[in-house]
């Protein structure tokens, strides 16, 4: 049962998806099923170290024909990193007319045509990349992990223009031709040949990155193109899922520690954006019948049963104590601050 976003459209471009996952059992369908309705061609899926149901969910997906799910051998680069070598050997990766990596947190949002990677790519026919920029969501209040998809869930997002107590640049991840000016991918752009020359580069208004920006540029300040294409950052998620995260660590920084500064980064509820939860049917449709598979199903509730009890197992920790009494802390001067203001 594999289901083809373009509906066996032949003119349709050959679109890769790529990502890593790592105990992300609750969220991978809605994921999955978002990307399918998307267009995407071929989803490649590494993880590595699960303690979830991550991996017999992707298993499951893999043999139903749904996504290509494979172990990550992790190199001294990490898990991210390593993850991406392996995948330049992968045939629907080295056969894709175009190839994108993103996380399990990041949902890509059209805005022109019928919402596919063909209508993006149309608006855009001789482009060799376009960067989709980042518009991060916060987390709304919300404390406890369900299976209302992410997307539906958390509806506040930062300005779509940042003020002026903001910098002024945001993060893109990019969407490229799998052609010879590039020679392998990475994290957030493809690494462009050394003699690779007249590289048209957008982002998804049309702006085109200038020579520096082609260079080397993982964040841009103007062109951000919502209204064509925007790519949601769910960085958070609700309370209980990031007490999950804190736990697991983050995929491209081992080392890095989840606290109040990262809260904080990412908590951007400026404005109400609902665009992509009203445009979530296709992908519900599509999610509907991957669970009428009984294996699959079983799984999936079971990592939500799963995420939700590692999450009350966290809040007992000595440390997740502090973190909350930090951040409770801070709400009650923020409140404080803005009751004051008013």
């Amino acid at each position: 049962m594999a289901f083809f976003g373009f509906g066996g459209d032949s003119a349709a471009p050959k679109v890769t998806v790529v990502t890593t996952m790592k105990d992300e059992g609750a969220y991978i369908l809605d994921w999955v099923a978002h990307y399918k309705a998307l267009g995407a061609t071929d989803i490649v899926v590494f993880t590595n170290d699960c303690s979830d149901q991550t991996d017999l969910i992707l298993r499951n997906l893999n043999r139903m024909g749904e996504i290509h799910h494979r172990f990550n051998r992790v190199m001294k680069r990490g898990p991210h990193k390593s993850a991406l070598m392996w995948a330049q050997h992968e045939p629907v990766v080295q056969d894709a007319d175009y190839i994108l990596v993103v996380d399990v947190d990041e949902f890509l949002q059209i805005g022109v045509g019928d919402g596919t990677f063909k209508a993006l790519i149309d608006t855009h026919p001789e482009a060799d990349a376009i960067s989709l920029v980042w518009r991060i969501f916060g987390n709304a209040g919300i404390e406890e992990i369900s299976d209302t998809p992410v997307p539906q869930q958390f509806l506040q997002a930062e300005p779509e223009v940042p003020t002026a107590d903001m910098l002024p640049h945001r993060f893109f991840k990019t969407l490229y031709r799998n052609n010879d000016k590039f020679n392998r991918m990475g994290v957030h752009r493809p690494f462009i040949e050394p003699d690779a020359t007249d590289i048209n580069w957008v982002t998804p208004d049309g702006t085109k990155l200038d020579d520096r920006q082609i260079k080397g540029a993982l964040h841009i300040d103007k062109g951000f193109g919502y209204d064509v294409a925007q790519l949601n950052h769910y960085a958070l998620r609700s309370l209980d899922g990031f007490l999950n995260k804190q736990r697991r660590g983050r995929a491209n920084h081992v080392k890095g520690k989840l606290q109040l500064p990262y809260w904080d980064k990412f908590d951007k509820n400026h404005e109400t954006d609902t665009r992509l939860a009203e445009r979530f049917d296709a992908a519900i449709a599509i999610k509907t019948e991957l669970l009428k598979d009984e294996t699959l199903a079983k799984h999936h509730e079971a990592a939500i049963d799963w995420a939700q009890r590692m999450a009350r197992k966290a809040r007992r920790q000595p440390a997740t104590k502090a973190f909350l009494a930090k951040l409770k802390a801070r709400d009650q001067v923020s409140a404080a601050n803005a009751a004051n203001a008013a």
